[in-house]
């Protein structure tokens, strides 16, 4: 498995986000998937908005749609399955991420080996996941709704992603390999050297498969959203689209921060004026008390310019693109410009979404 951070963000969800996909063989493939550097973890807000997650959380609100022996109706259930892939999907990235972070300390051969003048620690930014989850999606699979390839997947990952979940836990709840000749981190080593390839050949067509089925969702909703004259809501989703769609170009064009400066910024450039007037409707919108009261909100300042910061984030990367120099990635922190920054503000703009329009 390449070294690679992924982005996570590229579907939409209630309680629980959007790589490419591409065509040849999966050793081609694999080869020609970009390292992405930014991320963040995208807070869940649900496609069906404050209505759909009112209904899921009270059948009774639903209808007279048939529901199962424990009251849960088809339409809940397709919507509980589907955050349950989607918090998945975020555990996939945390440990794709992990697995990267991994090999850059440790060498991607058989035999255990840190690489050299590395100047990191054995474990650095590892982090352990529980697998609760994966046990739950593992369930799921085998009930209604039929997700068909996605279910299969599930099952076709679980051994492997669990063995590095489990793998990761241990790696960060310890820090003195060193003391015993990383004997424990050679055993270690041994698990996620035999699972990582298997795992990325199912978890990165998941992943696509996810954000293919999150961003049909999400244009569904911000559709009845607009016809609804929801004009608050709606902007605001369509902000956060925006703002996806924006790392999707760069990742589609093989960029990530260790060669932004390679990012040609001709479709970025269209996506930014279109988010300069979304966020400027978004604006005017809250500045109407009718369609405050509308929507059902008191406070005209919901995101509290965030959005506007969505602005600012994205201008400041396409300066850096401009500018011919990387951003220095070598802190703890997103620097200005850099598309881990850009993801980090656009994940603030989702968790807001998710607190004023889903919560």
């Amino acid at each position: 498995m390449r070294r690679r951070n992924l982005t996570k963000g590229m579907a939409i969800l209630l309680i629980a986000a959007c790589m490419l996909s591409g065509c040849g063989s999966a050793a081609e493939e694999e080869e020609q998937r970009p390292k992405r550097k930014g991320r963040f973890k995208e807070a869940p807000r649900e496609t069906g908005g404050a209505r759909r997650a009112e209904e899921a959380e009270n059948p009774e609100h639903m209808g007279n749609e048939e529901q199962s022996e424990d009251g849960i109706t088809p339409e809940q259930m397709e919507l509980l399955k589907y955050n349950y892939y989607v918090e998945l999907n975020n555990d996939i990235i945390d440990v794709m991420d992990s697995v990267g972070y991994y090999y850059e300390v440790v060498d991607d051969t058989e035999e255990f080996s840190l690489l050299p003048d590395t100047g990191l620690t054995y474990g650095y930014r590892v982090y352990g996941k529980n697998t609760d989850n994966l046990d739950d999606c593992v369930m799921l699979a085998d009930m209604e709704p039929d997700y068909g390839e996605l279910d299969a997947m599930v099952k076709e990952m679980e051994e492997p992603l669990r063995a590095l979940m489990e793998t990761f836990s241990q790696i960060s709840g310890s820090h003195d390999y060193a003391d015993n000749q990383y004997q424990k981190a050679k055993e270690y080593h041994a698990v996620i050297y035999a699972n990582a390839d298997a795992f990325a050949a199912v978890g990165y067509d998941f992943v696509d498969a996810i954000a293919q089925l999150g961003n049909e969702r999400t244009a569904k909703e911000e559709e009845r959203l607009k016809e609804e004259g929801m004009l608050i809501n709606y902007n605001a989703s369509r902000a956060i689209s925006i703002g996806r769609a924006v790392l999707d170009e760069a990742y589609n064009q093989g960029v990530g921060d260790e060669n932004l400066t390679e990012l040609d910024l001709t479709e970025i450039q269209k996506l930014h004026d279109e988010l300069v007037q979304v966020v400027a409707d978004f604006n005017a919108a809250t500045e109407d008390n009718d369609q405050l009261v509308k929507e059902s909100l008191s406070n005209s300042r919901p995101f509290d310019g965030l959005l506007d910061g969505l602005i600012d984030a994205l201008e400041w990367t396409m300066k850096q693109v401009e500018s011919g120099e990387l951003p220095d990635m070598s802190g703890s922190g997103a620097p200005l410009g850099s598309l881990a920054h850009f993801s980090e503000v656009l994940g603030q703009c989702i968790d807001r979404y998710n607190s004023v329009f889903v919560e």
